[in-house]
């Protein structure tokens, strides 16, 4: 028969130890809050990580990264890759040039008169940002009102001294029958 000797039961218990009666369900509810804590930390520090150290670029684009400080100190360096691209906060800055063809026309009082179809050339980068500086040069423009960027490579596309420049590529020339069709 059992033994209900109270002396029975401090021989079985560890010293120093107070007796607890093992709760599977309180266990359980412990181990199921350490695990969502775990998991809402985690993606809470990932998400800091993305928002801090990546930056997102499309495929479509020339990424460069600007130093402004440590040994690259003022130096552009061309990203070799696309998507999320590293760069140390304070230290680093990632800009974009877009590669995409654009279409750059000369009109006047809504009367297109010539457009050309142009593209950024990434050889000539280095040269482009020393004549326009550091910035991110989307085509994010309509015809009616064209960006920045569009502005930029329409003055070179039709700059008068037939020059070419290394960052600049006309892929053709519309000729008038095709510019209202390239337009409808």
């Amino acid at each position: 028969m059992g033994s209900t000797d109270p002396s029975a039961k401090t021989a079985q218990r560890r010293p120093g130890f107070p007796e607890r009666e093992f709760d599977i369900a309180n266990a359980l509810a412990r181990f199921g809050i350490y695990v969502v804590v775990t998991i809402v930390v985690s993606f809470l520090l990932l998400l800091v990580y993305r928002v801090v150290f990546l930056t997102f670029t499309d495929n479509y684009v020339t990424t460069y990264r600007y130093d402004l400080i440590g040994e690259n100190k003022g130096k552009n360096t061309i990203v070799p890759r696309n998507g999320y691209v590293f760069a140390w906060p304070f230290i680093q800055k990632v800009h974009i040039v877009d590669k995409r063809p654009m279409q750059v026309c000369i009109s006047a009082i809504q009367r297109v008169l010539n457009c050309k179809l142009v593209q950024f050339n990434p050889a000539g980068l280095d040269l482009f940002l020393a004549w326009h500086g550091r910035d991110d040069y989307e085509n994010n423009g309509t015809r009616e009102n064209p960006s920045q960027f569009n502005q930029i490579l329409m003055a070179y596309a039709y700059e008068g001294s037939g020059k070419e420049y290394p960052f600049l590529t006309v892929i053709r020339e519309l000729k008038p029958s095709e510019i209202g069709e390239a337009l409808r």
